[in-house]
C-alpha cells in the first residue's frame, strides 16, 4: 500500500502544480529567470545531498556481506551478486547522481529549445520528494533501520501488482491449459512432479486405447 500512496502522492503534486501554474500565470516569460534560479538552486541542493550521502556511507564503511540474486535481471537466470553493505549502497548514489543528470538534461533541452516553463516548476519539487522518500535517505539522514521495505536489496515496486493483489509468478500457471483431446488441466496439474504427470500420460493413453477397443 505504501507504493500506491507515493504513486497518488506525486500525480497529487503534479497536477496540483499544474493547476497553480495556470492559475497564477507563471508560464508567463517575465517569471523564466526566478523559475530558473529556484530549479537551479533546488537541482544543486539534490546532487549536494547525494555527496553527502556518499560521505556518510564511506565513513561507516558498512562491510557486512551482501548477497542477493540481481532483480533486474528479472526472474530467469538472475546472477548472484556478493558485496558488501558500502559498496551496494554507493552504487545506489550513483543511480541517483546518474539519474539527476538524465533528468537536468532533458529539462534544460525541453525549457531552452521549446520554451516549456513546466518542467522547472515540476522539476523543482519532485526530485526532493522522491529523495525523501529513497532508502538511503531515510536509513542514513533519518537513521532508520533497514528492515521491511528499506531491507536491501530494494527493488521498485509495481503499483499496478499492488492494486491486482501481488504480481504473478512466473512458475505459477494461472489459467487451465486444455490439450488437444479436450482434457482440461488445472494449474496445480501443471506444476506437478515428473512422476505424477508420467502417471498421468499413461493413464491418458489408456483410455484412448480403451476407446478405440470400444469402436
Amino acid at each position: 500500500m505504501a507504493g500506491i500512496q507515493d504513486q497518488l502522492l506525486q500525480m497529487a503534486v503534479i497536477f496540483g502544480t499544474m493547476h497553480i501554474v495556470k492559475r497564477a500565470g507563471l508560464e508567463n516569460p517575465e517569471y523564466a529567470l526566478y523559475l530558473r534560479a529556484a530549479y537551479a538552486a533546488a537541482t544543486a541542493l539534490m546532487i549536494a545531498f547525494t555527496f553527502y550521502l556518499k560521505t556518510l556511507i564511506q565513513k561507516k564503511n558498512d562491510t557486512t556481506a551482501l548477497e542477493y540474486d540481481d532483480p533486474s535481471a528479472g526472474n530467469q537466470g538472475a546472477p548472484r551478486v556478493e558485496t558488501t553493505v558500502c559498496r551496494y549502497d554507493l552504487a545506489e548514489v550513483a543511480k541517483l547522481q546518474k539519474s539527476s543528470m538524465f533528468t537536468i538534461a532533458i529539462v534544460a533541452f525541453m525549457h531552452f529549445k521549446f520554451g516549456y516553463i513546466q518542467p522547472l516548476i515540476l522539476q523543482t519539487l519532485l526530485p526532493m520528494l522522491n529523495l525523501y522518500k529513497h532508502q538511503l535517505f531515510q536509513i542514513h539522514i533519518l537513521g532508520k533501520p533497514a528492515v521491511d521495505g528499506l531491507k536491501r536489496p530494494w527493488v521498485p515496486e509495481n503499483p499496478f501488482a499492488a492494486l491486482t493483489g501481488g504480481a504473478a509468478t512466473t512458475t505459477a500457471v494461472t489459467a487451465a491449459d486444455v490439450d488437444s483431446d479436450g482434457v482440461v488441466e488445472s494449474s496445480s496439474s501443471a506444476a506437478s512432479s515428473p512422476d505424477t504427470s508420467a502417471a498421468k500420460n499413461k493413464s491418458k493413453s489408456k483410455s484412448k486405447k480403451e476407446a478405440r477397443k470400444d469402436k
